[in-house]
């Protein structure tokens, strides 16, 4: 019974769900059909669209055929007005070109006259200028010529003048050398110096061919009790001819002055009176002339070399002696007396005087500034007394003779192509 129930509603279900099925496909029938009724509807529309664009175009057509006959009687029209205008254009044309032709006859006739009268006057110029030029010429030949003959005269009188200028230097040139030997003369003779002092050297470059720095030596006192030579650096005012005459006045008042004393400070004060009476510096005439010397002047006992210890007695106006001690390489200054030999110098004077301990092997030097005031190296500069006293402390062990070459070379190398300044002269001694 529940199984014909179940069958039953199943047949039931079955025929519920083909009904519906029928329904739906029924549905959409209906829809198609819509969908190609209102596509036809569509093209019914387009249709009569398309019939009523194809009257309005032929309707435009007629309209724009007539608007066409229209124009085309109107430009039948406008081609016969515009032949005549054609016409009276070319008859005023022609009478335009007969005009311009007229009128460019009439401009060339007008540049023909002007270019004439242009070139007629670039001639007259050209022709004046031509004409000035050859004038001007004719007178500057002349003016070359005067000069000239003015140069010609000039040139052979600076030729005689050189001839006598040259001339007369070679004879002073000649004279200066013989200067020279004389002033070489009155200096001590070297071996003379070695005989009591082995152990020296004498560095002497002057500027020009003679000096106005010279060395002095006596050995006047070499025989007495005391038994000391006096040696002495000195550097005159100036240097060439005029030093070379103060250093001819300096050596023979130097010499006047040892035979008057033995110690260095009376020395010096007998020289400064010396070169003032000289030199007429003394009374009235005190403002005559500054010139005078700065001079280092040692006494020596000739005992030198042959002691551990000795006393050298020192004096100087503005030149100072310097000691290298041999055991530490020190070097020792003593300065001098701050007042030059003549020149503004009072006549009375004081030198001091210095009495210095030497051990074997110190090395004393006096000098003049010519040294330490070259320029050279390689910023040109000039050499200044602290390096002067660094090479000579580097220097004082080497062997005395030795240190003369290299100060020489070292002096030669330094100042290269520079000019020298001053007279030079070093002496050195070693005890």
């Amino acid at each position: 019974m529940l199984t014909q129930k179940l069958e039953a509603e199943k047949k039931k279900q079955s025929l519920d769900l083909l009904e519906k099925e029928r329904q739906i496909k029924e549905l959409k029938f209906k829809e198609q059909e819509a969908a190609l009724i209102k596509q036809q509807l569509e093209a019914e529309r387009k249709a009569r669209e398309i019939e009523r664009l194809s009257m309005a175009k032929k309707l435009q057509e007629v309209m724009l055929k007539e608007k066409q006959n229209e124009l085309s009687e109107t430009t039948t029209a406008l081609t016969e007005t515009k032949k005549e205008s054609v016409i009276k254009e070319k008859e005023i044309g022609v009478l335009n070109n007969e005009k311009e032709l007229q009128s460019q006859e009439i401009q060339q006739k007008r540049k023909i006259i002007f270019f004439g009268l242009a070139g007629l006057l670039i001639i007259l110029g050209f022709s004046f200028v031509l004409w000035r030029n050859i004038r001007q010429k004719k007178k500057a030949n002349i003016i070359l010529a005067r000069q000239s003959e003015e140069i010609t005269r000039q040139k052979n009188e600076i030729q005689e003048k050189s001839r006598f200028i040259e001339e007369k230097n070679i004879e002073t040139e000649q004279s200066i050398y013989y200067a020279q030997r004389i002033q070489h003369a009155i200096l001590p003779p070297l071996v003379e110096i070695d005989s009591y002092l082995p152990q020296n050297f004498v560095l002497y470059k002057s500027k020009d061919i003679v000096s106005g720095d010279f060395y002095f030596f006596s050995d006047k006192y070499a025989t007495t009790e005391n038994s000391n030579v006096i040696i002495a650096a000195v550097d005159c005012t100036g240097h060439g001819v005029p030093g070379a005459f103060m250093s001819l006045v300096g050596s023979e008042k130097l010499k006047d002055a040892v035979d008057i004393s033995a110690e260095p400070g009376e020395i010096l004060k007998e020289l400064n009176l010396g070169v003032k009476s000289a030199l007429r510096q003394t009374g009235d005439n005190s403002n005559t002339t500054r010139d005078g010397m700065d001079i280092a002047l040692c006494s020596i006992p000739t005992k030198i070399n042959k002691q551990e210890e000795l006393t050298i007695k020192f004096a100087g106006a503005n030149r100072p002696i310097w000691i290298v001690k041999n055991n530490t390489k020190e070097l020792i200054e003593y300065k001098a007396t701050k007042h030059a030999i003549g020149g503004l110098t009072e006549d009375n004077q004081i030198f001091d005087q210095h009495e210095i301990t030497l051990n074997k092997g110190d090395v004393f030097y006096l000098f003049s500034d010519g040294f330490a005031d070259q320029f050279g190296g390689v910023n040109k500069k000039k050499l200044m007394t602290k390096k002067f006293k660094e090479i000579l402390v580097e220097i004082s062990t080497m062997e005395i003779k030795a240190q003369q070459k290299y100060l020489h070379d070292f002096m030669e190398e330094w100042k290269g192509d520079v000019e020298q300044i001053d007279d030079i002269l070093v002496i050195g001694v070693r005890a």
